[in-house]
């Protein structure tokens, strides 16, 4: 696998719409009608405290670059194991997700004494966020 070209051959536009699908994922996964509220009972933070983003522009762009990155690794993974459609995409992005980010939040917050609804709350959006990044990159292949 040559990575140069591999990033050469990938669908740029799946990409785009796939980190902007998993940011806006964010936004509505944390929002308080949604998970946002027993996110936030969770940490211990009123509405107000989580409502407030002051200071929270790096975070913001940490997400967005996060989310890049990310579809960009599902895409070069899909593309080296000739894995294309929906079902095949997202199939391979909740697999990824289980295997790397819910197992690595388990013991993370397991250690840290975090509530299990945090860490379940945050396990499933990765799991849906990266299901979503693998079913898009999937439909462009």
């Amino acid at each position: 696998m040559n990575l140069i070209e591999e990033l050469q051959s990938l669908n740029y536009i799946a990409v785009a719409i796939a980190t902007i699908t998993s940011y806006v994922l964010g936004f509505a996964w944390y929002y308080w009608a949604v998970f946002g509220e027993a996110w936030a009972n969770a940490l211990g933070l009123t509405k107000e405290e989580a409502d407030n983003t002051e200071g929270l522009g790096g975070a913001f762009a940490i997400s967005l670059v996060s989310g890049l990155t990310k579809t960009i690794f599902i895409a070069l993974l899909m593309s080296a194991t000739n894995i294309s459609g929906v079902l095949s995409g997202a199939f391979f992005g909740a697999v990824i997700a289980a295997v790397f980010t819910v197992t690595s939040l388990g013991y993370y917050n397991g250690f840290a004494r975090t509530s299990s609804k945090l860490t379940l709350i945050n396990s499933a959006h990765s799991i849906v966020e990266l299901t979503l990044i693998g079913a898009i990159i999937g439909i462009f292949t």
